[in-house]
């Protein structure tokens, strides 16, 4: 990406997904038991205070022994319609749609689908206008066919929380529901995202895959907290080499692409690598106004060229209100406060 230009906004995002293999839809929500599958070590602190920790792969992801019981092993979709479906303790194949309200998905692996999607979509896909209050926690989601329209986690009215997400094209897409209300109500916390995968040959842009750890493109009522995005990167197989090197896109992109953005809240996370770490962009409205506080920054972005990197970007300042940008985001090895500047960590473009 170049500097001051703003990320092209991902095609399709509202469309309705297929894979060719035959759906399978939940309406009940009974889920018949199967052979159990020893979950991979993991530990997911619910008694830590969101925050106050530093998420690694060791707290968040599936609890440490718990037992995987493998569910739609034919990868093809999951289609969730039944109201209050609880998907617990499973080993999960196939893109999970959410159609449905008070759905919970939680101590579980999912691997997502095993073909490419045809338009944009998520191992979690939670675009439908009949979710609310989704609840994705406890579980790791690192798709088995990575590719550049599939997404960790997608869409509206959800939590996501201490989940472990790697591999997927973004990490968690956010924005309200296009044609439908302006609130997106999403609430991202404790999550550890990174490893991202690149594609050189990404449909919706042409110089490859803007790989994002949290990319918000629009809502009202979104909470990011005490998250680790690391927005690192690998090329997918078959794909060049990314020029930039392991760096992805965007660490936590903030931008107006589906509607404006009101109650926005990014803080106490922690933010490395990428393009930028955290990017602020107004996009097609006339002011953006968010809160970003508390985050500690990292010191690996991009260089691009001479020093040149942006921990922290804001598109425009006058048309940018940006509370606690000043005055409390801090250097996470130094706990300096970062301040406007070349080598400060909060750098303008116009």
């Amino acid at each position: 990406m170049a500097i001051g230009s703003k990320k092209i906004q991902r095609k399709n995002v509202r469309a309705t997904y297929a894979t060719g293999a035959a759906a399978v839809t939940i309406t009940a929500l009974a889920l018949s038991a199967a052979p159990a599958v020893q979950a991979a070590p993991a530990m997911a602190p619910a008694a830590l205070t969101i925050g106050s920790y530093q998420p690694s792969a060791s707290t968040t992801g599936i609890p440490a022994g718990t037992a995987l019981k493998p569910y739609n092993t034919s990868g093809a979709d999951l289609v969730i319609t039944k109201d209050g479906t609880v998907l617990d303790g499973l080993d999960i194949y196939g893109d999970i749609k959410v159609r449905a309200k008070n759905v919970v998905i939680k101590n579980s692996r999912l691997h997502g689908g095993k073909a490419t999607p045809k338009s944009n979509t998520g191992v979690v896909d939670a675009n439908n206008a009949a979710v609310v209050n989704l609840v994705v926690q406890d579980s790791t989601i690192i798709p088995d066919s990575p590719s550049y329209y599939r997404d960790g986690i997608v869409g509206h009215d959800y939590t996501a929380r201490r989940n472990h997400i790697q591999g997927s094209n973004d990490g968690l897409g956010i924005y309200n529901r296009p044609g439908g209300p302006v609130t997106a109500n999403v609430t991202a916390e404790g999550n550890y995202i990174h490893g991202l995968t690149y594609w050189s040959n990404d449909p919706a842009h042409s110089d490859g895959t803007h790989n994002d750890g949290i990319q918000v493109q629009g809502g009202q009522n979104i909470r990011i907290v005490g998250n680790n995005i690391v927005a690192n990167s690998k090329p997918g197989a078959g794909s060049a080499p990314n020029p930039r090197g392991t760096h992805a896109g965007i660490g936590i992109m903030l931008q107006q692409n589906v509607a404006k953005l009101a109650n926005v809240v990014v803080d106490k996370n922690w933010v490395d690598d990428g393009q930028t770490s955290i990017n602020i962009d107004n996009g097609k409205y006339s002011n953006i106004t968010v809160t970003v506080s508390n985050n500690k920054l990292g010191r690996n972005q991009f260089d691009f060229g001479n020093g040149s990197k942006y921990p922290i970007r804001v598109i425009s300042r006058a048309a940018s209100t940006v509370a606690g940008l000043t005055t409390s985001n801090r250097w996470a090895d130094t706990q300096g406060m970062l301040v406007e500047g070349k080598t400060g960590g909060i750098r303008y473009n116009s």
